[in-house]
């Protein structure tokens, strides 16, 4: 750190109270644009380091919010009746649609509410943006893109680093500062529940090679990047946000996980985030990646000499909760080397867990200096991205402005063409001939009834084979068919030759078991346009399987024309 950076620092360091600091050892949760007074408290008493942002739900925390808990049996630890000005509102409605000037204007004033403190300490906004389904941004005409690894399926290095400048060109403008991006983990095993095509490649070589140039790709549109999930959760058969996975494999097969992460930090990533998971072949106690100090401190600030901030996961996710109560998870994950904790909340369990580590510096059980060597590591990294300048304030006028580059609609178009391919056609069905008569079963995307937009909404798909042919009729449903379902479609099996059903893999969804087999049982030849080609979608019985990695706008467009063969 050069003298006047770390000069710079140690002064406002020095100016903290104790309950400042813990604030910046901390993300904390706020989804929709409604600014509450208790958000603005939040930020101006507790000091927070960032705002995890989103706005895919209307709120998470509210205690009849099912979706604020991974598993009932652990309610307890995370779910807190509202109090005062809390949100409680009811579960399942999507936040208000808003402009990208009107978003901006929001991040704005939380980022205002910060510098009002007297500090000058500018608050990030952090999302996630990988692509496919995961998108935290989701108005104002945003351009999606495939999953990763459709770029190194494809043999497009380029891509990936266009495509990861695109993402932070569109967001930087609204607000967004930091970015949970890149994935890092490399996805050995077919069948992993949670990372699969969020993975750049099945090797490390390959993961690494795409993961830095995304790195470039992030750096030129100047956003904070953050490697994901250390030491690796590409080995897994359980996905953390519900269970605390356990990665068993030898210290020798622990190496190829950890190579993109070392070639990412040979290259100055910024920061990493933890996995909840359990390494034996690391640390033997048993304890998560993300409480271990074995594994932060030793392994990756020491022996892999990381520089930056490293952040965890959501502290309230399943991995966590269902052996620790929040505020002490926190205490260990800082005590561990962690230099961030995300907590993904907006309940009164944020003032528990400043309330808890306050205390366990009070009591002991946690040092303030090693506070202060988290929030060193955090301001650097700030300052080094240009966050003191204005406060991270954006100009709203120009908030449209990456949104509307030409430069971002034609990445996506190549990006969406790229993320197209035929796994299999055995049946020689492909290319359809536009008089070819078809029935479209449609399933709702959760990133299509999120956005209902004009240009991104349920039955978009069937939009686009319509721009090709007028012989296509559709039955829409939900991503599990019931009884209904599958008598509406076979009320609508005269009208067709040859039937596309979608089979989305969404792993924050059981799967359909009966589905394949039900579609064969339709007694026509069927084409099925799934987002992976792994197991966890492509079923066996399926002879002709169309993936696109991505299911945005540009992405259905370039599923139609593969389906009737057009260039």
């Amino acid at each position: 750190m050069d003298q006047d950076k770390s000069a710079f620092i140690e002064q406002l360091i020095d100016k903290m109270t104790l309950e400042q600091k813990v604030g910046q050892c901390l993300v904390i949760g706020f989804v929709g644009t409604v600014i509450t007074p208790e958000i603005l408290k939040r930020i101006r008493q507790y000091y927070p380091a960032g705002v995890r942002a989103g706005l895919t739900f209307r709120v998470k925390t509210a205690v009849h919010d099912p979706t604020s808990v991974g598993h009932d049996k652990y309610a307890a630890r995370v779910v807190r009746h509202p109090k005062g000005t809390v949100k409680d509102y009811l579960p399942g409605l999507r936040v208000p649609h808003c402009t990208n000037e009107e978003y901006c204007a929001f991040t704005n004033r939380l980022k205002q509410a910060a510098l009002d403190n007297g500090l000058g300490i500018p608050l990030h906004i952090t999302m996630d943006m990988e692509g496919d389904t995961s998108a935290d941004y989701i108005r104002g005409g945003i351009h999606y893109f495939p999953s990763p690894m459709a770029y190194s399926l494809g043999n497009a290095p380029h891509l990936a680093r266009e495509v990861a400048w695109a993402i932070g060109r569109q967001l930087r403008p609204v607000g967004c500062d930091w970015l949970h991006s890149p994935v890092l983990d490399v996805n050995t095993h077919p069948l992993n529940p949670e990372i699969g095509t969020r993975s750049y490649g099945e090797d490390p070589e390959t993961a690494a090679a795409y993961a830095l140039e995304a790195l470039k790709g992030y750096q030129a549109a100047g956003i904070i990047t953050t490697g994901k999930h250390f030491p690796g959760r590409g080995a897994s058969v359980t996905d953390a946000h519900s269970e605390m996975p356990v990665i068993d494999i030898p210290r020798a097969e622990m190496q190829n996980h950890l190579r993109p992460f070392q070639q990412l930090i040979d290259a100055g990533i910024p920061a990493i985030m933890t996995a909840h998971t359990a390494y034996p072949s690391l640390d033997p106690s048993g304890l998560p990646a993300t409480l271990s100090k074995r594994i932060l401190t030793d392994l990756l600030k020491g022996e892999m000499g990381f520089k930056g901030t490293i952040t965890t996961d959501d502290i309230t996710m399943g991995g966590i909760i269902q052996k620790y109560e929040v505020p002490e998870a926190c205490r260990l994950a800082l005590e561990a080397g962690a230099d961030l904790v995300l907590v993904r909340d907006e309940s009164p369990l944020i003032d528990e867990v400043v309330a808890g580590l306050i205390q366990a510096v009070q009591q002991g059980r946690l040092q303030e200096e090693r506070l202060n060597d988290a929030i060193r590591r955090t301001l650097s990294v700030k300052y080094d991205y240009g966050l003191f300048e204005q406060g991270s304030i954006r100009a709203v006028s120009q908030a449209s402005d990456g949104i509307r580059d030409p430069k971002v609609v034609e990445i996506a178009t190549q990006a969406a063409q790229c993320g197209v391919r035929v796994l299999k056609d055995t049946q020689k069905l492909l290319p359809l001939k536009p008089d070819q008569r078809v029935l479209l079963i449609e399933q709702i995307n959760p990133l299509h009834r999120n956005t209902n937009s004009q240009a991104c909404h349920p039955g978009i798909l069937w939009e686009n084979l319509l721009n090709i042919s007028d012989q296509v009729a559709m039955v829409e449903t939900n991503l599990q068919l019931t009884g209904q379902d599958y008598e509406r479609i076979q009320h609508r099996l005269n009208e067709a030759d040859i039937i596309i059903a979608t089979d989305y893999y969404y792993r924050n969804q059981a799967k359909d078991e009966r589905y394949g087999q039900e579609l064969l049982k339709l007694g026509k030849p069927v084409i099925v346009v799934t987002n992976t080609h792994y197991p966890t979608a492509v079923r066996p019985e399926y002879e002709t399987v169309v993936v696109s990695y991505g299911v945005g706008p540009e992405s259905m467009t370039a599923i139609a024309r593969t389906l009737y063969g057009i260039g």
